[in-house]
Parts: C-alpha cells; sequence; structure tokens
C-alpha cells in the first residue's frame, strides 16, 4: 500500500515533542482500534483530549489513540494525506476548508479562548502598549485573531499601532516574554498563571471580547463518510471528558498536575482559570462559528462568500449525544 513518507517523517519529529506524560492508568498496554490525532501545542487548550486519553474515555470506547503534536500546517497536511485521519486545531482546519479543503469541524470543545495578555510589568494598560511587539502563537491562529480583536476592543489598530511576532508554542512565547524579546505576549494556561505570579501583569482576557470555536475535532469529509462510527466514539469519548471536566475537578486537576508537571496549587488555578472556557455538550454554536468566519473575512483570509455550512458537519455530533442519552 502507498505510503505518504514525507508526511509520515514530518510527524515523527514532532513526537518527541510531546509533553504527555500519561498518568499510571494510561500507561497499561494499549488495546483497541488505532487512530492518530494532531493537535498544535502541549496547552491546557487541549486538556479534553488528554483527559480522553488518561482516564480512558478513547479506550472505552475501543480506540487506541495516538496524539502527536505537530504545527497547524502540518495537521492539515497530514490530514489530507491520511497520515493523520483527525486533528483537534480548529481553526486551520476550518479556514482550510473554506479555502476548498475536504475539511469539516465536528466539534467545539472549548467555547471561548481562554488567552490573557501578559506584558512586561512597565506596561499598565494595553494603550501602552501602541507601538509596542506582541507575541503570538502564529500569524493567522486562533491566538493571532484572538490578539487582533482584544486590541481591537481597545480601540488600537492592530495593523498599525502594534507589532505582532509569530513566536512558536505556548513555552516559547512564555520564554520570549520573560527574556525581554518581545514587550507582551498572548498566553494561555499555565503560562499565563505562572507569568501573573512572577510579575507580568495581565492586561486583557480574550475570553471577556472574544465568542469562537477555539478547540475541537476536525475530519476529512472521506472519513466522515467511511468512518461514521468510528468519528461518533471518538465524539462520544470527548463528550465524556467534557462530563467529566466539570463534574470531577480534582481528578481533572490531577491530570493537569501530572500533564505538566505542575505543583497542586498551580494546577488548581490553571483548572479554576479555564473551566468555565469548555463546553458541555461538544456542540459548534452557529453564531460563534459564524464570528469566527467574519473575523477571517474582514482580514481576507476567506472568501466573502463562505458560511459555516460549508466548513462544518455537527450532524455527527448531534447523533454522538442522542446516542449517550442527550
Amino acid at each position: 500500500m502507498k505510503r505518504h513518507i514525507g508526511c509520515l517523517t514530518i510527524l515523527g519529529l514532532f513526537v518527541s515533542l510531546l509533553l504527555a506524560k500519561p498518568i499510571p492508568a494510561a500507561e497499561e498496554k494499549a488495546s483497541g482500534e488505532k487512530i492518530r490525532i494532531t493537535y498544535a501545542a502541549n496547552t491546557l487548550s487541549f486538556l479534553v483530549m488528554f483527559l480522553a486519553k488518561d482516564r480512558g474515555f478513547y479506550k472505552k470506547y475501543g480506540l487506541d489513540a495516538d496524539l502527536v503534536q505537530v504545527r497547524p500546517n502540518i495537521a492539515i497536511t497530514a490530514l489530507l494525506s491520511g497520515d493523520a485521519a483527525y486533528t483537534e486545531v480548529l481553526g486551520s482546519s476550518i479556514r482550510s476548508a473554506a479555502k476548498g479543503a475536504p475539511i469539516r469541524a465536528i466539534s467545539t470543545t472549548i467555547q471561548a479562548p481562554f488567552f490573557s495578555l501578559a506584558s512586561n510589568a512597565q506596561f499598565k494598560s494595553l494603550k501602552e502598549l501602541k507601538g509596542r511587539t506582541i507575541g503570538v502563537n502564529a500569524i493567522g491562529g486562533t491566538n493571532y485573531a484572538s490578539a487582533r480583536l482584544v486590541f481591537q476592543h481597545a480601540g488600537i489598530d492592530p495593523d498599525r499601532e502594534i507589532k505582532l511576532v509569530p513566536i512558536g508554542d505556548q513555552k516559547l512565547v512564555y520564554e520570549a516574554l520573560k527574556i525581554g524579546r518581545v514587550d507582551a505576549v498572548m498566553a494561555t494556561p499555565p503560562y499565563s498563571v505562572l507569568l501573573k505570579k512572577e510579575g507580568f501583569p495581565l492586561l486583557a482576557h480574550a475570553s471577556e471580547v472574544v465568542s469562537i470555536p477555539f478547540v475541537g475535532l476536525s475530519t476529512t469529509v472521506q472519513v466522515i463518510q467511511s468512518k461514521r462510527p468510528q468519528v461518533k466514539r471518538i465524539l462520544k469519548a470527548e463528550i465524556e471528558a467534557l462530563r467529566y471536566l466539570h463534574g470531577d475537578p480534582k481528578g481533572t486537576v490531577d491530570v493537569i498536575r501530572t500533564r505538566f508537571s505542575m505543583d497542586e496549587s498551580m494546577a488548581a488555578d490553571s483548572y479554576q482559570v479555564v473551566k468555565g472556557a469548555f463546553s458541555r455538550d461538544g456542540r459548534i454554536v452557529r453564531p460563534a462559528l459564524d464570528g469566527l468566519l467574519d473575523v477571517d473575512k474582514k482580514d481576507n483570509l476567506i472568501p466573502q462568500s463562505i458560511t459555516a455550512d460549508q466548513v462544518s458537519d455537527p450532524s455527527l455530533n448531534e447523533e454522538a449525544l442522542k446516542e449517550l442519552g442527550g
């Protein structure tokens, strides 16, 4: 059978980037149908996927999930080549679908991004950041879009009055602010919590300004058509992980602590910061998706004629919920 060696090689290079340290229950020999899911960064943004893995929800539905950290562009390449059937990189999936790629967003685990704008201590307000450099994960990602919206909300033109600099994953973003490479960054927990404790003020929170689908499952049209039962099993696992996140704070904090090598206090603080942003059912909220598309249209990242129906398929999540009993 023909193999896509190029993409597999690239993916292989990123496997070592997995910071994921499974809890003891996950160290047992895996069994089940193998699936590969890519994700963009080792942050709490992908907590639901980590919970589904570490608390055995994927395994419950007969799945042996291989979680691979890659850059968003590599995630899309892997999806289209078949080297990875699924990705949690939602924003890039939606933008690719809007440009004609046979990809569909099928769930949303986070209803609003929990990025916080952390700055060097000399700055006391967003207005003081005019003319300064702001670190983001990448140009065109949700982190980038959130930064633009936060500054626009404060009356600052993100194209003319600040400079958005792509840094990489959140650990690199955190370090860039620490060494003074940039004046401020869009950070997620645990890094935003850590920066605040280290004396870097949090000047704004994207969740207070932005309501857009942030993280969730995407796959190709071909996979939806040929492996619908498998797709629904993945969705059921992640819906159960969402319910676990909201229903078992102690167990969730334990996974955060282990996955991210935090102490108990930092893990608990991070959980409190992010828990409200997570969905309870994985549904894609249509107005929020329309909002994300509007942002991308204003930035000329996607065609003006694109609608939500052309980039998403909410029917699978609805079927999964129904089969779970609602």
